[in-house]
């Protein structure tokens, strides 16, 4: 890992095997990462930089201007991920309409009874955030149930305490933290491709890491960013 000092802003460069260049910044502090071709000179990564600051600054201003709050209280104003993007959560208490949730533009907007507990809406919350996961793990567990031979007697999405997935080999039952409702895609096609690899492996072994190396080849940078996303 090198890193390159652009317009007074550190920008990590991971040189891979790879083809073309990939821009990324993450949460919660903005934090740049480029992975370039082995080729490539750091004079071409930095032409390629400032071609996209415009984009980069954008980015680093979104991911940096909202105030993250813990625990939560689940009030209007509050920031919340969804699908790895920051939204506000607007409560609107009317009860002339069923209790529901959408996005409008940059708000997470959630419509309950006006006397709706705290502990009520988060519930309304997380049962929105399972009913739009559950639809986006489906075709990636059929994905690699197909890729890697094997597949889960059964799998599904609920709360857990302090990981993203499990995987009872014996049952073939894998669980999904409904925690990754508020993860980018590439991160929860990574925890289900870890889960279903356990079916072929119990533990972290060489032949484990080769399932993910052969499905997944930047997993470990998918995984960092995992765990950087705030909650």
């Amino acid at each position: 890992m090198q890193s390159l000092n652009v317009n007074d802003i550190e920008i990590q460069v991971e040189r891979k095997p790879i083809k073309n260049l990939h821009l990324s910044v993450y949460p919660p502090d903005g934090r740049v990462h480029v992975s370039a071709p082995l080729s490539y000179l750091d004079e071409k990564i930095i032409l390629y930089i400032n071609k996209k600051w415009a984009w980069i600054t954008a980015k680093r201003k979104a991911l940096t201007s909202f105030d993250i709050q813990s625990p939560r209280e689940y009030v209007s104003g509050e920031a919340h991920y969804f699908m790895g993007q920051l939204y506000r959560l607007k409560v609107i208490r009317d009860g002339r309409f069923p209790q529901h949730v959408e996005i409008v533009g940059d708000y997470i907007n959630i419509t309950v009874r006006p006397q709706a507990e705290p502990q009520h809406i988060e519930g309304v919350l997380y049962a929105w955030y399972k009913d739009h996961l559950t639809p986006v793990i489906a075709p990636m567990v059929e994905k690699y149930s197909e890729k890697l031979g094997v597949a889960p007697e059964h799998w599904e999405v609920r709360k857990m305490a302090a990981r993203w997935g499990s995987c009872s080999t014996a049952k073939k039952k894998i669980l999904f933290n409904i925690e990754l409702a508020k993860k980018p895609k590439n991160c929860i096609e990574y925890v289900v491709l870890h889960e279903m690899a356990h079916l072929l492996s119990r533990t972290h072994s060489k032949a484990f890491r080769k399932i993910l190396d052969l499905n997944l080849p930047n997993w470990g940078q998918i995984k960092e960013e995992l765990n950087e996303f705030p909650l």
